[in-house]
């Protein structure tokens, strides 16, 4: 049977419909020349984190102070949350803390008393005092090499 077109029988006409209809998909997806722009949204400025302390080799049963800055790019204060902890080896070994501040900044003063973080079994193994901090949707981490004296 024939279509009257000229597409030969049926099951050829049904085949060359098919093979447009699939071209016309492929074709589709390709773009063309629309005169539409897309913006893409920049990222967020990245957040910077810097960690100090009073010195790489804190002391048993001594007090030692440590301090951490979030800004962004243009040096301005973010709000973060933060996270504190040694590592021995890459591997969290104790946790100093998770903190939520509103300026950018975490102080604290920590080895008195019952706050000793650095038994004397921690005596000049090295260590890795690490801040994890969260702000704007990005995670970064600052890493403090120290060794217990």
């Amino acid at each position: 049977m024939q279509c009257g077109m000229g597409c030969g029988s049926r099951s050829g006409w049904v085949s060359r419909t098919l093979a447009v209809a699939t071209a016309a998909a492929v074709c589709a997806g390709c773009g063309g020349h629309s005169k539409v722009q897309t913006t893409t949204q920049k990222p967020p400025p990245a957040i910077r984190v810097r960690l100090t302390a009073d010195s790489h080799h804190p002391r048993v049963g001594r007090p030692w102070h440590y301090e951490v800055r979030v800004t962004d790019a243009a040096g301005r204060p973010v709000a973060a949350r933060i996270h504190l902890q040694i590592l021995l080896g890459g591997a969290a070994v104790g946790q100093v803390g998770r903190h939520r501040v509103a300026n950018g900044v975490w102080q604290e003063t920590i080895g008195a008393g019952a706050n000793q973080p650095f038994p004397a079994r921690a005596r000049n193994v090295p260590l890795v005092f690490e801040a994890v901090v969260t702000a704007d949707g990005q995670t970064k981490k600052a890493d403090y090499p120290i060794t217990v004296r």
